[in-house]
């Protein structure tokens, strides 16, 4: 049995004030984590517990970046990164997975999105900000 949903999704470009990420885990520990540590970076950063609600505020926002986590393939993180990335192109797509994962071991270049390893590596992740 298949699922349905809308979304309406308001989408705008990057802010021009500063760069905006949105967290979204529903680990509270790992989410405030990667907000601290996005904040020290200078980005002004969103929390929010699953990849469908981080959506709407990526599109309200124009986010740099978005977090979003991964339980397994194919669940709300993959469907939210899939959609976000089909939405706002300008907004870099991360997803964070518990190894093993078999995306974490694929080409880089090989997919839109970057899989990270939980808990996430934040010099890994610093790498993967640069350029924004």
């Amino acid at each position: 049995m298949t699922t349905g949903f809308s979304i309406d999704a308001d989408i705008r470009p990057p802010g021009q004030v500063g760069r905006s990420a949105v967290v979204a885990d529903d680990d509270p520990g790992q989410r405030d984590e990667l907000a601290r540590h996005l904040a020290e970076r200078g980005f002004i950063v969103s929390t929010v517990s699953g990849g469908f609600e981080a959506l709407n505020l990526i599109g309200v926002e124009g986010s740099a970046v978005a977090l979003l986590r991964r339980h397994r393939l194919e669940d709300e993180g993959d469907r939210a990164a899939a959609l976000a990335c089909m939405l706002y192109p300008h907004t870099r797509i991360i997803l964070t997975a518990g190894a093993p994962d078999a995306q974490l071991d694929a080409e880089p270049g090989n997919s839109p999105v970057t899989v990270l390893a939980r808990p996430v590596d934040l010099a890994l992740l610093d790498r993967c900000l640069d350029g924004l």
